[in-house]
């Protein structure tokens, strides 16, 4: 693996901000997981006949 320095600054950006968007799902973990389960809701219901 190469180490942090002999990386492009493009490989550099996209690691920052992959980093960046864990805390941020970290932080607002509930609101997250709220809307995760929200959108899949149409998908898991049983249509009653």
């Amino acid at each position: 693996m190469r180490k942090l320095k002999d990386l492009s600054l493009n490989e550099k950006l996209m690691i920052s901000f992959v980093v960046i968007l864990l805390i941020g799902i970290a932080i607002k973990w509930k609101e997250v997981k709220k809307g995760f389960f929200k959108g899949f809701q149409n998908y898991t219901e049983q249509v009653e006949k």
